[in-house]
């Protein structure tokens, strides 16, 4: 697969979607461009190179951070709108560049609910790009029509586990017929029930969905989060309306996924839906896994992957040290099972 040619969905109602750079493509981001007969958007026109953690000598590293910056700016020059779910480094380009932000509408992330580190980002951002963008609208909880194009944001969502550091983030979807695609972004792997109970809502029957960091742990199977970000998708996919799943970013710097993962995998298999990262979808795979493959592992060399029965006993342990509820048991019988 030509490493600079961004990956292809054709939906419903003549709508593209195209996953320009993703981490399963051997850089960080989650840029996406969504074509419909009315309007086209970039949502996330950002990326950056992988860290040293990632089993890629740094020169591949800096050398596919540079194709897809490329790839990211073609995005943005052909697109009518910008979208800015939150003010990450590898979701926005910090740069005073035209030929990116000229001309378009930026639906952007209201920096006020944000902690200050992301609103100084922010700041900065709006400072750099001033004068460019037709027009920047603060986009959070809100909805807009494009003749039969209906673009909607949520309401402002945590990036990651409630009050997390991180901040806030808000997702994407865009709507024309029966049609209708979501783009999640950063909010770490559903772990935050509002983010699962939103998602359900909308129904989607294409979602792009940033995997659980499993990165920064060395253990992530005894990680309440990671349990409940496994459950939670399992719920995502009994969605009878969803047809596909791409599960990317956090999830595919890490080579130990598809053990780790491996319970998602196995419901997606049994309902019949099409499931993966951006690269596996599009028939290849993860750069990750091709990296660990070719130049060895960097890290965690004491893990195990994630069975039924490991699952089962994490939440029993956590439910009987106070930490969650006893719910968390049932629904891992109900969704995942």
């Amino acid at each position: 697969m030509n490493p600079a040619a961004p990956i292809l969905l054709r939906a419903g109602s003549g709508i593209t979607v195209q996953c320009v750079a993703f981490d399963s493509l051997g850089v960080k981001g989650m840029c996406t461009r969504i074509q419909t007969p009315d309007i086209t958007i970039t949502i996330d026109p950002g990326v950056s190179p992988q860290t040293e953690e990632f089993p890629l000598p740094e020169e591949q590293r800096q050398r596919l951070w540079q194709i897809y910056q490329e790839e990211v700016l073609n995005s943005c020059v052909d697109s009518h709108a910008i979208v800015i779910s939150h003010y990450h480094l590898d979701h926005i380009t910090l740069l005073r560049e035209a030929k990116i932000y000229s001309d378009k509408i930026i639906f952007a992330k209201s920096p006020d609910d944000l902690p200050q580190k992301q609103q100084d980002t922010a700041r900065r951002f709006f400072q750099t790009i001033d004068g460019l963008p037709r027009e920047i609208i603060w986009a959070d909880g809100r909805r807009f029509k494009f003749k039969k194009t209906e673009i909607g944001f949520s309401p402002a969502l945590w990036h990651g586990e409630a009050d997390a550091e991180p901040g806030r983030v808000i997702m994407t979807e865009v709507k024309r017929g029966r049609e209708n695609i979501l783009f999640t972004s950063d909010v770490a792997g559903l772990t935050d029930e509002n983010t699962t109970t939103a998602i359900h809502a909308i129904k989607p029957r294409q979602a792009i969905i940033d995997g659980y960091p499993s990165f920064l742990h060395s253990a992530p199977a005894t990680s309440p989060g990671f349990i409940k970000s496994i459950i939670n998708l399992c719920r995502i996919l009994a969605l009878p309306e969803l047809n596909t799943l791409i599960l990317d970013h956090h999830l595919a710097r890490d080579y130990r996924y598809p053990a780790l993962f491996k319970l998602v995998y196995a419901k997606a298999a049994k309902l019949k839906k099409n499931f993966g990262t951006a690269a596996e979808i599009a028939g290849g795979r993860s750069a990750v896994l091709k990296a660990m493959e070719d130049y060895g592992t960097t890290r965690w060399h004491r893990w195990f992957p994630v069975e039924l029965d490991t699952a089962r006993t994490t939440l029993e342990k956590l439910i009987t040290a106070g930490r969650i509820t006893p719910d968390w048991l049932n629904a891992l019988e109900k969704w995942v099972i």
